[in-house]
């Protein structure tokens, strides 16, 4: 198997590597191990991963692996010249294993400033920094050769010396080759002839028809002009175009493995190269689009078979813990079955001896009681052995210590020689055939020794009865415990790959409590795609008046609906198009989260100010600008009602989704899915119903609409009424929608998500709403008089209203700096222009419009204007009026309004914006996310989420999140703690349970535990900070106790580490 790149190897990834990563800027530098480092490139919507292992390797990986916590001193010297820096040039000296990456300056490659990474693939290889005229400033590690120091810091890195790749010489050939010794093989001999290396030089005997394990010196004939030699000569020119087509081109990567012995064997890796060799050609091999591409899944896999083979041994090394404890456990209980047989058959050798035993005692105790001493009546003992006593001979052992002595009996069936040998005594006593020891005390009878071996044998088998219970328990206990373990290296032995962000992941984000898709953006610029790109009809843009309120989307996942009346066709007094989709069927906890998420993305979070948010429907949005007017980037126009929310809380919270690996996971979380779906369709046929009974009436449409929405509980199945009838009683959002309504009818209404639209009356206008009523009807009059006159003098009517109305203002208002300079060339600019030459260029650049829409409009405004009570100024209700009256009084947006209304082919945004829609299909990946994993769920990955604290009601791990001023590091740090511990509460305390079912159940949740734990351990700290609140308090339960064990274990860590 090949392990580590070769000079051809270095030229192809050479060549790839000015494709891909010149132009980009070192962002990161990571210590993987004391040899290998991971080079993190990066620029606007790219980013490249190159690992660079000293001595073996460099290409670009999409694979995740472990860095060091603490950096190396030789990456932090690294960081602190290349970071930020841009990559310049990659080259290769020569064709030597060596890689020269250029972070150059603004001034040349030659001015200082400019730094240079040297990597060696030779040898032991070493990565050395240098500065702009190749002094080393740190290296990898130092080199000696012969006592003196090669490389070290100070010196200069030598350029010179380095070989290229040359044609071969048909002269040059046969000398070498005859230098080859009796042993030689062709293929070892060209190995190291030239740079052209191994496999190139494998790929040129193939080619010239030779094989490689040809003798040189017997079977090849060296002469000049053989045909041996002039095909070599001929392969060895193709040779060096490959060679040189590597080093201007991207060619495809290859993968050769070994023949596979079964059908059932996995893939074994052999070999990798640039180029299709001729030696792959009879191997299974491999192609990929690049031969970066090929490097990174060969390594990888060499990575991941080094922890799969880990894993294995791990598995044995359980396997035989399991077993010795099985052994250990028939052991015990083997040998506690044999102490009670062994205690009966000693109580039965003494009922059967009992005259022998009893003279055995009365001896004893008479010695004793005589007082003869303990090692006299040993020898005693001993000297009637040798005289053939009987008695004495049967005496083995003398224990006078505790009383005891020591007889060997003989059972006496065996004297019987007429015995049946295979009688049931003889079955059940054949283990003790023979003489027995038995521990006699010598101050009890015979039969009361029986008695007690007989009391022993009671106890021995009760003990042996509890002992087998609960050695049973222990052993299922540990096999349980090890078959969890061994799954869960099966789980983690793996190398995975790097996960790709979501489309959605770009913006802030999270997922309703229904199920729908809500975005935000976190810039103006995302604001601007946000709009642009996903808001489509159906959807619903949710918006707050305050300061840095994010513009929001919500996404409508159903594809059709019935007829029906939108809230905002009814206030614009016109029906949505037969089976267009409109906002309504989105649930009103899905709205009021997106309220939340608009208003905790604004000021309003700073400032701890509590304050609604509305909504439109998604036409209601649009890109078009009034007359004379500029929408910045990300600013909209809102046409028509707003929908108000009620107010909301500022709580917002943090929590982790899973994702779903195969298709039967994603299969036990379908109820869920199917259920969220009927409440879709309920609230779309509830609002088709609706819709028919309002089109059915013959009274005039009123304004009034059911605030109610029927949706089916996610638990229960019967449907459920769901509405804000009781907020908007308490918050007046009728007074508030109707004032909006009345107000804002056929007028056009600016949105900027970076800009405040509320403002102050000025004096002027509060004024005219404390005219009485009489005035109101003159003005009326007028305004009836004036639609009679002619189009030019009722235009030059409306110019000189226009300019008595601004001249009070004028008088009021300070002039701003720079404005009057500015309006002085205007007006000698446009001097020689009149009106109709005005009108005619205004018209020729589409902004004029159609004066009698324009004409009707005003006047439709005019006579649905209702007298003003005058009201305190702080009250919502009486600055929507002011505003609504302020835009009445400025006739050009109303104007625009009038005709935006009238006409159907308004475009939202403009052509030269537009951009291309996602399909709908981009929504179905939310199938694969849960919040609550299932423990029989296979899990990929985690994936942070930052939502209104309603909306995770069902997540299973999740903290609060509430205004404070920890930053977002601080709080990510803070927030996986909690789940780190949610997750080790989650696990079962005990694995064992005398139901099988149950313990497998236990069984599953500990291990889904466990890789819920590893997931979220894995969630890069990046991701979890972009989606995280800035300024906020962490809460959950128990929050002290989490945070006193932490610390423990933080001071516990330290002490290792220092006793270390």
């Amino acid at each position: 198997m090949k392990q580590r790149f070769s000079a051809l190897d270095v030229r192809a990834i050479v060549t790839a590597f000015q494709q891909r990563l010149v132009g980009l800027r070192l962002q990161g530098i990571y210590d993987v191990n004391a040899k290998t480092f991971l080079l993190k490139f990066t620029k606007p919507d790219c980013k490249e991963l190159v690992i660079v292992e000293s001595g073996i390797r460099i290409h670009t990986t999409d694979f995740t692996r472990d860095k060091s916590i603490t950096p190396s001193s030789f990456c932090m010297k690294l960081r602190k010249h290349l970071k930020a820096r841009r990559l310049t040039g990659v080259r290769q000296l020569g064709m030597d294993r060596v890689i020269d990456f250029e972070f150059a300056v603004a001034a040349g490659a030659h001015a200082e400033g400019t730094y240079h990474i040297m990597c060696e693939f030779y040898a032991s290889g070493n990565v050395i920094l240098t500065d702009y005229q190749y002094n080393i400033l740190a290296l990898l590690r130092v080199v000696h050769i012969e006592d003196e120091k090669a490389f070290a810091v100070g010196m200069k890195y030598e350029l010179e010396g380095s070989r290229s790749i040359e044609p071969v010489d048909r002269v040059q050939l046969v000398e070498y080759l005859k230098k080859a010794a009796p042993k030689d093989t062709l293929k070892r001999m060209l190995a190291m002839f030239g740079t052209y290396g191994p496999a190139l030089s494998e790929h040129v005997i193939l080619r010239a028809g030779l094989t490689p394990s040809l003798k040189v010196a017997t079977a090849l004939d060296i002469d000049p002009q053989s045909p041996q030699i002039s095909a070599l000569v001929e392969a060895y020119r193709d040779a060096f175009d490959i060679a040189e087509k590597l080093g201007r081109e991207v060619c495809p990567g290859y993968i050769a493995f070994l023949p596979k012995k079964s059908d059932d064997d996995d893939d074994v890796f052999d070999d990798f190269g640039p180029w299709m060799f001729d030696q792959y050609r009879n191997k299974p091999h491999q192609e990929f689009a690049s031969f970066s591409d090929a490097a990174d899944v060969f390594f990888s896999n060499i990575e991941a078979q080094k922890l799969k083979s880990k894993a294995h041994q791990q598995e044995a090394a359980a396997e035989r813990k399991l077993e010795a404890i099985k052994q250990e456990h028939e052991g015990r209980v083997a040998a506690l079955e044999l102490a009670h047989r062994k205690t009966e058959e000693q109580a039965r050798r003494i009922e059967m001896n009992l005259e022998f035993v009893d003279q055995a005692i009365m001896i004893m105790r008479q010695a004793v009681a005589a007082g003869m001493d303990w090692k006299e009546l040993e020898e005693l003992v001993r000297d009637q052995k040798e005289q053939d006593n009987p008695i004495a001979e049967r005496i083995v052992k003398l224990n006078l210590s505790i009383n005891q002595i020591t007889l060997e009996l003989d059972d006496p069936a065996d004297w019987d020689s007429d015995e049946d040998e295979d009688s049931e005594d003889g079955e059940s006593h054949g283990e003790f055939s023979g003489p027995l020891t038995v521990d006699v005390d010598i101050f009890q009878t015979a039969f009361a020794n029986a008695q007690r071996y007989y009391s022993s044998r009671r106890q021995a088998g009760v003990k042996h009865a509890k002992t087998l219970a609960v050695s049973s328990q222990a052993l299922q206990s540990a096999e349980q415990k090890i078959k969890a373990d061994l799954k869960a290296i099966k789980i983690t032995a793996t190398v995975s790959q790097t996960r790709k962000p979501f489309w959605f992941e770009k913006f802030a984000w999270f997922l309703s409590s229904d199920g729908y898709l809500v975005l935000a953006g976190h810039d103006m610029q995302q604001n601007e795609l946000l709009v642009k790109r996903h808001l489509r009809p159906g959807d619903a843009y949710v918006h707050a008046d305050i300061h840095g309120a994010a513009s929001v989307i919500i996404k409508n996942k159903l594809a059709a609906a019935p007829e029906s009346t939108s809230v905002t066709d009814k206030a614009l007094g016109e029906k949505a198009p037969r089976g267009e989709l409109t906002a309504e069927t989105i649930p009103p906890s899905t709205l009021f989260q997106a309220g939340i998420m608009s208003v905790c993305q604004s000021r309003a979070w700073d400032a701890k100010i509590l304050t609604p948010a509305w909504w439109v429907e998604a036409r209601q949005v649009s890109k078009t600008a009034p007359t004379g007017e500029y929408l910045s980037t990300g600013s909209f126009m809102i046409r028509g009602k707003k929908h108000f929310l009620p107010p909301t809380q500022l709580v917002y919270g943090f929590g982790l989704l899973f994702k779903l690996a195969d298709n039967e996971s994603i299969a036990r979380h379908t109820a869920a899915r199917q259920q969220r779906r009927a409440i879709m369709e309920e609230n779309l046929k509830s609002v088709g119903a609706k819709d028919a009974v309002d089109s059915t009436q013959a009274a005039p449409m009123t304004d009034d609409k059911d605030d109610s929405f029927t949706i089916i509980d996610a638990e229960k199945p019967e449907p459920k009424a769901m509405d804000f009838s009781a907020a908007r009683i308490k918050y007046n959002l009728d007074e508030i929608e109707n004032a909006t309504e009345d107000a804002f009818k056929d007028a056009d209404t600016r949105t900027d998500a970076g800009v405040d639209t509320k403002r102050r009356l000025t004096a002027k206008e509060r004024r005219d709403q404390r005219k009485p009523k009489s005035e109101s009807l003159e003005q009326e009059k007028q305004s009836e008089h004036v639609g009679k006159l002619s189009k030019k003098e009722q235009r030059r009517l409306d110019e000189e209203a226009k300019y008595e109305k601004q001249q009070p203002k004028e008088k009021q208002q300070q002039q701003k700096r720079g404005k009057k300079g500015k309006m002085k060339k205007m007006k000698e600019k446009y001097a020689e222009q009149d009106d109709e030459d005005r009108d005619l260029r205004m018209e020729l650049l589409g902004a004029a419009g159609k004066k009698e829409a324009r004409e009707e409009a005003v006047q439709a405004d005019l006579n649905q204007e209702a007298p003003n009570v005058e009201q305190p100024p702080p009250s919502i209700v009486d600055q929507i009026k002011a505003l609504a009256a302020k835009n009445l009084t400025d006739p050009e947006p109303s104007a625009d309004a009038s005709e935006d209304v009238t006409e159907e082919t308004e475009k939202r945004v403009d052509d030269e914006d537009e951009v291309p829609e996602l399909p709908m299909e981009h929504l179905n990946v939310l199938d694969t996310l849960t919040a609550s994993p299932l423990p029989d769920d296979n899990l990929s990955f985690a994936i942070p989420v930052c939502a209104p604290y309603t909306s995770l009601s069902s997540y299973k791990y999740r903290v609060k999140l509430v205004p404070g001023t920890m930053k977002k590091g601080k709080a990510c740090k803070m927030a996986l703690t909690v789940m780190l511990a949610a997750a080790d509460s989650n696990k079962p305390r005990s694995v064992y349970s005398q139901d099988a079912n149950e313990a497998e159940r236990l069984e599953l949740e500990t291990i889904l535990a466990n890789r819920e734990k590893t997931l979220m351990k894995a969630v890069p700290e990046t991701e979890m900070i972009a989606q995280m609140l800035g300024k906020v308090k962490v809460t959950a339960p128990n929050m002290e106790s989490i945070k006193q064990k932490s610390k423990a274990a933080a001071k516990s860590r330290a002490k290792s580490k220092a006793k270390d």
